[in-house]
């Protein structure tokens, strides 16, 4: 390893230069303005590169060191002992820009670049992502004979006993990242004017690269940029034509209160329009009728699931949509209040039986007769039939079944016939809500507001180092989160009897 002198200060991270790569104004935002964001996908990928550091064995663990000095410090001292075979987040500094090498593996004479990544297939960026750690890495002296990236086989169905041999699936990409190490250069160039502390914030629309390859999380304080060209944009409508949009800009139209009726199709698109230009809610006749036709007891469920990247559950896949939590309100009379204290609940971690558990509560909690609202339906039904497909739980088809059968999506009923401009265009519960009379209070959900949010609490939980008392804690935030949901649908549907 050659003696390179080292800079107190870099400019530029491996991640930085994939930011940068993306978007300018990015990379200037995540140095200058940088949102602190907590997303499940990055739990995902902490817990696959945690196995990944068992899967290649023993070595020189510098994960927990985050000094960037003392870290290239011992990662030169690693790779001079013919005794360590393998070193994990290797740093490496070259030209102000810092990279951490996920594993790095003797081989022969030279080594073997291994980058951990949490997605089930090899993509472009990837390679981008490789090149950029290659390139710092040769010009602090490693010699590479190979670099590969480590995914997870999407194949994979976890048996039990902890038998995970098959979960990492290898791609060999030497020959594409020596294509492209040439370009690192530039890019470093090109960049760290941008990246540096006081530069001036790059002009960049918003376009494709908001969310391509990643999802930039600035989009929101992008366009808050932008000229506000209407204040109820045609864009609201659920799945406008984009033709539509485009035509009435080069006429200087871009609000939806300001198009011909006649333009419109369809007839939620033309109440979404009325319900703006009156700013009134929208409420359709028969909805009051069919509100009031159904029959007692009524119940309201909601699930939560989780993508266990590295799973837990027997004869489950990485990126199965597990259940493990639901919610259920039952309403019995007209007469009767319900509160979002009232539900009933369960919600398990892990357990080698939840699969069947999760079932058969949840059957026992609806009974045989009454309808089931969900929101958004599909969603809840395909995670049922999802279970009974599980040998654990194929005896209750028939029993699932009849549950599928009773379910009423709420979703489409607001679709359907109910609109307030408070939701622009929007037909979330969480939007939905603002709209209605309701106790639900989702900003009381301690930090949890949405599916994402539920998925980071199950990592959080299924960690063992967790302590009881904040497990404890999840647990009762989850269970107000979940039963927030099926109170507004209670709420809604009550509304709508009550019109």
């Amino acid at each position: 390893m050659k003696s390179n002198s080292v800079p107190k200060l870099y400019v530029l991270t491996k991640s930085k230069v994939i930011s940068g790569l993306q978007c300018h104004k990015k990379l200037w935002l995540d140095t200058n303005e940088p949102i602190k964001q907590e997303l499940h996908i990055f739990y995902i990928g902490n817990r696959f590169g945690e196995f990944a550091r068992t899967y290649y064995g023993e070595g020189c663990d510098l994960t927990g060191n985050l000094d960037a000095i003392s870290a290239i410090a011992a990662t030169k001292s690693a790779v001079n002992d013919p005794l360590i075979q393998v070193i994990y987040e290797a740093a490496f500094l070259h030209d102000g820009t810092l990279v951490r090498v996920d594993v790095l593996r003797r081989n022969s004479d030279a080594w073997e670049m291994i980058e951990v990544k949490s997605s089930t297939s090899l993509k472009n960026e990837h390679i981008k992502d490789a090149s950029v750690q290659a390139y710092i890495a040769k010009a602090c002296g490693i010699t590479l004979n190979k670099i590969q990236i480590a995914h997870i086989n999407k194949d994979f169905i976890y048996s039990g006993n902890g038998d995970y041999q098959n979960l990492i699936t290898e791609a060999d990409i030497t020959k594409e990242v020596l294509q492209n190490m040439n370009e690192v250069p530039q890019w470093i160039a090109q960049l760290k004017p941008i990246a540096t502390l006081g530069a001036s914030m790059p002009d960049i629309a918003m376009g494709t690269q908001c969310t391509e390859p990643y999802n930039c999380p600035y989009q929101e304080r992008c366009s808050a940029l932008l000229q506000k060209l209407a204040e109820v944009p045609i864009s609201i409508l659920p799945y406008a034509n984009k033709n539509l949009i485009e035509d009435f800009a080069k006429q200087g139209v871009y609000d939806l209160r300001n198009i011909p009726a006649s333009s419109l199709t369809k007839p939620q698109h033309l109440m979404i329009q009325a319900a703006h230009q009156s700013n009134t809610v929208w409420l359709s006749p028969h909805l009051k009728s069919q509100a009031c036709s159904y029959t007692w007891p009524r119940y309201f469920m909601d699930f939560e699931t989780v993508q266990q990247g590295v799973p837990l559950l027997a004869g489950t896949k990485a990126y199965d949509a597990l259940p493990f939590q639901w919610s259920i309100h039952r309403w019995d009379s007209a007469d009767q209040i319900l509160n979002v204290d009232d539900g009933l609940g369960y919600l398990k971690f892990y357990d080698p039986n939840m699969d069947r558990e999760f079932l058969q509560t949840l059957l026992s909690a609806v009974g045989t007769n009454g309808p089931i609202f969900v929101h958004n339906a599909s969603f809840e039904r395909s995670k049922l039939r999802a279970l009974v497909k599980r040998s654990t739980c194929a005896d209750l088809h028939v029993p699932v079944e009849a549950l599928i059968a009773r379910i009423i999506d709420t979703l489409d009923i607001a679709r359907d016939g109910f609109y307030s401009p408070v939701m622009m265009g929007s037909y979330s519960l969480k939007n939905i809500v603002k709209a209605i009379p309701t106790t639900v209070d989702y900003s009381s959900s301690n930090g949890l507001s949405g599916g994402g949010d539920a998925q980071i609490a199950w990592f959080k939980c299924t960690d063992p180092n967790i302590s009881s008392s904040e497990k404890l804690d999840w647990e009762n935030k989850l269970k107000h989160y979940c039963a927030q949901d099926t109170l507004a649908m209670y709420d809604f549907i009550k509304y709508i009897a009550e019109s």
